[in-house]
C-alpha cells in the first residue's frame, strides 16, 4: 500500500504542476490589449558609434517615419531623447510601438515638443538564461549612451537622456550608470518594464550572479535608499541619487518574470500595469512593449517633462523631485500617498486641516446652477442626453449619526476636475442654500477604471471632514453641462455595516463560501478584510454575481491593497458582466518581522441598481500557476537530491558481511519513503542550524513555503519515477530503433564507416571520450554533454542486449534440460568461476549484466540533467556559430571536461567493481544532496560543479578502492578442496561415460 502510495502522490504532484503550467500560459486573465498601428512604414536608421569596431555584432538605431527619416539621416535630432534598451532574445524593432505613437504626437505638436526615440541592437542574444554576454552588451550601450550625447552636443546642445529598458534591457540599463558613475550625468531617468531588477529570474551560470552582485556593489555605493525621492545632485548626496528610477511590473500575465521580481529596494516609484491609470490591466512580458493603453500612458508620462532648449531644440526637465511628481501622476494614482495616517476604520486618505486655506478655491454661479440636496442617503442619476444646466448636489453633513458617517461618491463623465469640495452652505440665493466659494477636496478622488467611460470617484469620511471643518455643512458635487450622457451616485452609510471579513481556508479546504447574499440595489461599496494570506501561492477567488439589475449592465471593480507590498496595489475591473471572478493574492511573502494579523483589504465597488451576492474559495487552478511560476526553477536542486539519494540507497543494498557487491534497483529506491523524508524532515532543520554559524554561507530553504517545498519534492520524485520507468521502456523496446537514429546523425559519406563508428561506441569506449572531450574544447561543453548522453543510451541498450542474451540463453539451456534428459548440475556444483558467481548473483537479481544497468542508470541520468542544465549554452552557441566556433566564455567547460574524463574511465572499466568503500561514497551522495536543496535552488549553477564533483568522487573511488574478500578465514583452503572434490568426481564421470561408450560399441 505505501508502495503505490508512493507512486500515485508523485505522479498526481505532477499532473497539477503541468496542469499550473497550462493555466498560468492562457488562462488566467485575458489579454485585453489593443494593438499599436503603424501610420507609415517604420524605419530604422543606423548610426556610427566610436568604439563599435569591438561589438560587430551590435549597433544603434534611429527611429522614424516618412519624411521624418531625411531630417534623422541628416543626423537633425531636436526632441528629447529617449534610448530604448530590448530584453533577452528581443530586437531593436521592438521600439516601434512606442516610437510611433510618440512621432504621430510629435506631428500634431507642429513637431515642437517631440520625442527622439533611439533603439540598442544586441543580435536578440538570449542573455535571460546565457550570462557571457551581459558584460559586453553594457560595455555597447555605454557607447550608445556617448554617441547619442555626441549628437546632441553637435549642436552646442547639451542634453540628458531616458532610457527605457525591457526584461534585462532595463538591469542594462541600471549596470551602465552604476559601472561608470561619470556616465549618469548624461541620464535623466531609467523606466524598467518587466524588468528582474533586483533578483533574476534564474542563476544558469556564475557570469548572471557576478553581475547583478557587481550592479548591487555599485547602486549601494553610489545610491541612497532613504530619502532617494528628494535627492539631487545640487545637494551633494550619492552620485546616482539624482536620477530618476521608475520600475514597472506586468501583472499575473506575464509568466516569464513574475510580479514579485519586478520591483528594486533603489526605486523611487513602483507601479503595474494592473494599477496605472488608463491601463488598468495585465500585461504578458511581451505586450508591455505593444499594448496601446500602456504606450498612451507612457508617452505621455515622457512628454509631461519635455522642456524647450533653445534653438527650436526640446530637453528632459531638470530636478528630479519635478520628474518624480510627473511619474506619480501618469503611472501611480496622482492623490494617493503612502504616508497617509490610517483612521479607526483602516481607510487611508488624507485628511483637511481645519485651515485649508492651501487648498484650491472653487467659485460658484448659483444663477447658472440648480442647487439641489437631496434627503435620500443612497441614489443615483443617471441623464443618457446630458444636462442643460450645471448641477451641484449637496449632501449633508450629520456628525451625530453613524449612518452618516462614511459617503462613497462616482461620477462618469464629468468634464470638470475640481467636481467634489466642501463648504458651509449659509448663502440663500432664491429657495436653495448655497454658497459662493467651496474648497476643492480634488485630493480625495481618484480614478476608477474603466475602458469606456471617464470614471472618478471618492470615499469620504464625513465625521472626520466635519471635525477638521467645523463650520462646513456640506460636501458638494457639481456636474457641468454637457451633451454627453452622465451619471452620478450617492451612497452615505455606515462603515461597519459594509465591512466584511473572512480568513484564508485551509491548504485543502476548497468550499465555496456566500459571504453576501442578495445586498441592496443601493449599496455600491463593500470592504472586505481577508486574514491569513502570507505566502505568494495563496489564491482566493471571489465571485460576484448580478442576482438582478433595473436594467443596468454593470461595472465591478475590486481594489487590491496589500499593507506590506508597496506599489503593489491592484485594480480588477469587469464591465458588463452578470457574473465576475477577481482572484487575490499577495504579490510578494510576507516578511517574517511583520505583524501577522495585518489583512489585505478589497475594496469592492458596484453598479448601483443592481443586486449582487458575492462568495469566496481558494483557488487551485491559480494557486498552482503561481507556484508553478514562481517556483518551477527549484526542481532541478531537489531533482539532483533525489537521485543521490537514491543511488545511495542502490549502493547500500549488499549487507557488510557479504563478500559480493550487489546494486539495487533504481525504481525500487526512488519509491522508498526515506530519501523522501529525509529531506523534507532535516532539510529546513539543517538550514536553521547552519545559519547559527556566520562563517557558513547562508542556505537558500529558509524563505521557501512547506507546503511549496513539499510539492516541489513530489513533483521531483514523480519526475525521476516516469523518467525512470520511460528509459527502461527506452532502453528495453527501442534499442535497435536508436541505433538506427544514431547511425543517421552520425552519417558518414561511407556507410562502413558509419557502422564502425557505431562498434568503437560499443567496443572502444575511452576513444569515444576522447572524442567527446574535443568537442567541448572546440565548440561548447554543452554540446559535448549532449552527445555524452547519447553515447551512454547507446551503451546502456548494449548491456540490456548482452543481459537479454544470456536470459534467453540460460532460459532454452533449462527448457533443453527438461525436454531431453540433460542432468543439471545442482547449485554449488561447477567451476571455481561459476561459484564466484553465483556467489554474487543475489535472490533479487538475474545476472551481472543487470547490476551493471542498475549502476549506471542513476548516472546516466544525472549525465541528462547536467545536459538540460547547460543547454542555454548550446543555444548560445548555435546562435552565434557564424561569429565564432567556440562559445567564449564557456560556464559549461569546466563541468563538462570533468565528467568527461570520469566518464572515460568508468565506460572503460568493468564498473561497478566488487570493492570496499561504498559507505563512504554513500556518505558522500547523502552530502551533496543536502548541499543540493541547501545551495543550488536558486543558484542552479552549482549544480554543475556538484555533479562534477560527484562524478570524480565516484570515479576516484572505482579507481583506488581496494577488493572485498570474498570469502573468510580459511576460504582457500575450502576452495581447493572444492576444487579436487570437483577434479575426482569429474575422472569419476568421465570413466563412467567411457565404460558406458564400450558397452554400446561390443553389442
Amino acid at each position: 500500500m505505501l508502495f503505490r502510495l508512493l507512486i500515485v502522490l508523485p505522479v498526481l504532484a505532477v499532473a497539477l504542476f503541468l496542469y499550473g503550467a497550462i493555466v498560468s500560459i492562457g488562462y488566467i486573465e485575458e489579454n485585453r490589449c489593443r494593438m499599436t498601428y503603424m501610420f507609415e512604414h517604420p524605419q530604422y536608421t543606423r548610426l556610427p558609434v566610436q568604439g563599435n569596431e569591438r561589438f560587430p555584432k551590435y549597433g544603434l538605431y534611429a527611429y522614424s517615419e516618412g519624411f521624418v527619416t531625411q531630417r534623422v539621416q541628416q543626423r537633425l535630432f531636436t526632441g528629447a531623447p529617449v534610448l530604448f534598451v530590448p530584453g533577452s532574445g528581443g530586437s531593436y524593432k521592438q521600439v516601434r510601438s512606442l516610437a510611433s505613437v510618440a512621432l504621430r504626437k510629435g506631428l500634431d505638436n507642429n513637431w515642437q515638443a517631440h520625442l527622439d526615440y533611439f533603439s540598442v541592437d544586441l543580435n536578440e542574444e538570449l542573455s535571460g538564461v546565457y550570462g557571457g554576454y551581459l558584460q559586453d552588451q553594457t560595455d555597447f550601450l555605454d557607447l550608445c549612451i556617448q554617441e547619442i550625447t555626441r549628437l546632441y552636443g553637435a549642436r552646442g546642445r547639451t542634453t540628458r537622456l531616458f532610457i527605457v529598458g525591457h526584461s534585462v534591457g532595463g538591469k542594462l540599463a541600471q549596470a551602465v550608470v552604476g559601472a561608470r558613475t561619470s556616465i549618469g550625468r548624461h541620464v535623466a531617468g531609467i523606466v524598467t518594464l518587466s524588468a528582474p531588477v533586483d533578483k533574476p529570474v534564474a542563476l544558469f551560470d556564475h557570469y548572471h550572479y557576478s553581475f547583478y552582485d557587481r550592479i548591487e556593489q555599485a547602486w549601494r555605493t553610489n545610491r541612497s535608499l532613504a530619502g532617494a525621492a528628494n535627492a539631487s545632485p545640487s545637494h551633494g548626496l550619492l552620485p546616482l541619487d539624482g536620477i530618476l528610477f521608475v520600475t514597472i511590473g506586468g501583472g499575473i500575465r506575464d509568466i516569464i518574470v513574475h510580479d514579485g521580481l519586478t520591483a528594486s529596494r533603489y526605486a523611487d516609484l513602483h507601479a503595474m500595469t494592473h494599477n496605472i491609470p488608463n491601463v488598468w490591466l495585465s500585461v504578458d512580458h511581451l505586450c508591455a512593449m505593444w499594448c496601446l493603453q500602456f504606450v498612451l500612458v507612457m508617452n505621455r508620462f515622457l512628454f509631461s517633462m519635455i522642456v524647450p532648449q533653445g534653438r527650436g531644440s526640446w530637453g528632459f526637465v531638470e530636478g528630479k523631485q519635478h520628474q518624480l511628481e510627473l511619474a506619480t501622476r501618469f503611472l501611480a494614482q496622482p492623490f494617493r500617498s503612502d504616508d497617509d495616517d490610517d483612521d479607526d476604520e483602516g481607510n487611508n486618505h488624507k485628511r483637511l486641516p481645519a485651515g485649508s486655506a492651501k487648498q484650491p478655491l472653487i467659485q460658484h454661479h448659483p444663477e447658472q446652477e440648480d442647487w439641489i440636496e437631496d434627503i435620500r442617503r443612497s441614489f443615483t442619476e443617471r441623464h443618457r442626453a446630458g444636462i442643460d444646466r450645471t448641477r451641484v448636489q449637496m449632501i449633508r453633513l450629520v456628525p451625530e449619526k453613524l449612518a452618516h458617517r462614511f459617503v462613497r461618491i462616482e461620477v462618469i463623465n464629468s468634464e470638470q476636475s475640481n467636481w467634489l469640495s466642501g463648504c458651509a452652505a449659509v448663502e440663500v440665493y432664491g429657495n436653495s442654500r448655497m454658497c459662493q466659494k467651496a474648497i476643492s477636496l480634488t485630493n480625495y478622488t481618484l480614478p476608477v477604471p474603466s475602458s469606456k467611460f471617464d470614471r472618478f470617484g471618492a470615499l469620504l469620511d464625513l465625521h472626520e471632514l466635519k471635525r477638521a471643518n467645523p463650520r462646513w455643512t456640506h460636501v458638494l458635487v457639481k456636474i457641468p453641462r454637457t451633451t454627453k450622457p452622465v451619471q452620478f451616485s450617492v451612497d452615505v452609510f455606515n462603515p461597519d455595516e459594509r465591512a466584511i471579513n473572512v480568513t484564508m481556508p485551509h491548504w485543502f479546504d476548497y468550499r465555496a463560501r456566500t459571504i453576501l447574499q442578495d445586498a441592496s440595489p443601493d449599496d455600491s461599496y463593500y470592504r472586505i478584510s481577508v486574514s491569513g494570506m502570507t505566502h505568494t501561492y495563496q489564491t482566493i477567488a471571489l465571485d460576484l454575481t448580478a442576482v438582478a439589475c433595473d436594467g443596468v449592465r454593470g461595472t465591478v471593480v475590486v481594489k487590491v491593497h496589500v499593507p506590506w507590498a508597496t506599489g503593489y496595489d491592484r485594480y480588477a475591473f469587469h464591465e458588463e458582466l452578470n457574473q465576475t471572478t477577481v482572484y487575490i493574492y499577495p504579490p510578494i511573502e510576507k516578511p517574517p518581522a511583520g505583524e501577522p494579523d495585518v489583512p489585505i483589504q478589497l475594496d469592492v465597488h458596484l453598479t448601483p441598481g443592481c443586486k449582487y451576492r458575492i462568495r469566496y474559495a481558494q483557488s487551485l487552478r491559480v494557486s498552482m500557476a503561481r507556484m508553478v511560476q514562481q517556483h518551477v526553477v527549484l526542481i532541478p536542486a531537489h531533482l539532483v537530491a533525489l537521485l543521490l539519494l537514491a543511488f545511495k540507497d542502490q549502493l547500500t543494498q549488499t549487507p557488510a558481511d557479504d563478500p559480493a557487491f550487489v546494486v539495487g534497483k533504481l525504481r525500487s529506491s526512488l519509491t522508498k519513503p526515506g530519501p523522501l523524508l529525509m529531506l523534507l524532515a532535516t532539510g529546513s532543520l539543517t538550514a536553521k542550524f547552519l545559519a547559527l554559524f556566520k562563517a557558513i554561507p547562508p542556505t537558500e530553504t529558509v524563505a521557501t513555503p512547506l507546503a511549496v517545498s513539499i510539492l516541489v519534492h513530489l513533483v521531483a520524485l514523480g519526475v525521476l519515477v516516469l523518467a525512470t520507468l520511460a528509459l527502461w521502456g527506452a532502453i528495453a523496446f527501442c534499442a535497435n530503433f536508436a541505433h538506427k537514429i544514431i547511425l543517421r546523425l552520425i552519417a558518414l559519406p561511407i556507410p562502413v564507416m558509419s557502422s564502425t563508428f557505431l562498434s568503437c561506441i560499443h567496443k572502444f569506449p575511452l576513444a569515444i571520450a576522447v572524442l567527446l572531450v574535443a568537442i567541448a574544447l572546440t565548440a561548447c561543453g554543452g554540446v559535448s554533454l549532449l552527445c555524452a548522453a547519447a553515447v551512454y543510451f547507446v551503451l546502456l541498450s548494449k548491456a540490456y542486449e548482452d543481459y537479454l542474451e544470456n536470459f534467453v540463453f540460460n532460459t532454452a539451456r533449462k527448457i533443453a534440460a527438461r525436454l531431453f534428459g540433460a542432468r543439471e548440475r545442482p547449485h554449488g556444483e561447477g567451476s571455481r568461476a561459476g561459484r564466484k558467481r553465483n556467489r554474487r548473483r543475489t535472490a533479487n537479481e538475474t545476472g551481472d549484466e543487470l547490476m551493471v544497468i542498475n549502476f549506471h542508470l542513476p548516472l546516466f541520468l544525472l549525465v541528462i540533467l547536467l545536459a538540460l542544465l547547460n543547454v542555454p549554452s548550446v543555444i548560445t552557441w548555435a546562435k552565434n556559430y557564424h561569429y565564432a566556433n567556440t562559445l567564449q566564455p564557456d560556464p559549461s567547460l569546466v563541468p563538462a571536461l570533468a565528467v568527461l574524463v570520469c566518464l572515460a574511465v568508468l565506460w572503460q572499466l568493468n564498473t561497478p567493481r566488487n570493492v570496499c568503500g561504498y559507505e563512504l561514497l554513500s556518505a558522500l551522495l547523502v552530502i551533496g544532496a543536502f548541499v543540493s536543496v541547501l545551495y543550488c535552488q536558486v543558484h542552479v549553477y552549482r549544480l554543475n560543479y556538484l555533479l562534477a564533483l560527484v562524478f570524480v568522487a565516484i570515479t576516484v573511488h572505482q579507481i583506488i578502492a581496494p577488493k572485498r574478500r570474498e570469502v573468510g578465514e580459511g576460504g582457500e583452503q575450502e576452495e581447493e578442496a572444492d576444487d579436487g572434490k570437483e577434479t575426482v568426481e569429474g575422472v569419476e564421470q568421465a570413466e563412467h561415460e567411457e565404460e558406458e561408450t564400450g558397452d554400446k560399441k561390443a553389442n
